[in-house]
């Protein structure tokens, strides 16, 4: 892919107003003459691919070929697609940079990583990017702010379907040569238990809390959250099938009795 001729749409969902989405921007309209931005108007983090299905999104201008959504990452990519730019084809999807990894479980709850599985389920594919925490307090976006507009060329012509999504986690090191290194790995998840924060009671209700379900603890070696642990830039390929082929067989063989 061609970015210099392409029509690229940037999305997030953190916000429009997150600091990463603008790392993101400036990197996309660097290398591309059409990029339009059309972002959540506020915090829409862990929306996966959720729809405001049967309730009217608004998209409000923020300055030239910026739109704020009354909605989720995926409401956006929608609009974006279906109403706002109708003129002509959008070539790529680009989203984040998230505040905080994408990798192991985030993966399937990740209003990032959704807005581009939202894109390729109508043919256009799409890059999400995260920045990690790592064990600071506070997000260093020196890796992605130095790697990505060296990386986001190459990552596009690595695509090779309408409907494929790559997901992207830069390291948290102070010093983008800190970075180990690129690799394609595998989606891992995460051991270890879940933690859960009750909260004082309200009226006869119980009240609970979720931050973060489980520690940065990688179930096996080379998968991406071990890798970005080990300070690589991880890429993982995604796809919308999320049929487990590996259990057809068996699980036909198991269900034998009722398949009759």
């Amino acid at each position: 892919m061609e970015l210099k001729t392409s029509r690229i749409v940037v999305v997030n969902d953190d916000g429009i107003d997150a600091y990463g989405i603008g790392v993101l921007e400036r990197a996309a309209r660097s290398l591309c003459d059409d990029v339009w931005v059309v972002a959540p108007a506020s915090d829409q983090s862990g929306r996966a691919r959720a729809m405001s299905y049967r309730r009217e999104v608004w998209a409000e201008p923020r300055g030239h070929q910026r739109f704020a959504v009354d909605g989720t990452p995926a409401d956006c990519v929608v609009v974006a697609l279906n109403g706002l730019l109708t003129d002509r084809p959008v070539d790529l999807i680009v989203s984040g940079i998230n505040d905080g990894e994408n990798v192991a479980d985030d993966v399937a709850s990740s209003g990032t990583v959704g807005a581009c599985l939202e894109g390729a389920d109508q043919d256009v594919p799409g890059i999400a990017f995260s920045q990690g925490w790592g064990d600071r307090t506070e997000t260093d976006w020196t890796c992605a702010e130095a790697l990505l507009p060296v990386m986001l060329p190459g990552l596009a012509s690595a695509i090779s379907d309408p409907r494929m999504v790559l997901n992207v986690n830069f390291p948290a090191v102070s010093d983008a040569n800190d970075a180990a290194g690129c690799r394609v790995v595998h989606a891992g998840w995460r051991l270890g238990p879940v933690s859960l924060e009750e909260r004082q009671s309200r009226e006869d209700k119980r009240v609970f809390y979720i931050e973060t379900l489980r520690q940065d603890k990688p179930n096996e070696p080379d998968c991406d959250l071990d890798q970005l642990v080990r300070r690589f830039v991880t890429v993982t390929p995604l796809t919308l099938d999320q049929t487990n082929h590996a259990a057809i067989r068996t699980t036909s063989e198991r269900l034998a009795d009722v398949l009759e």
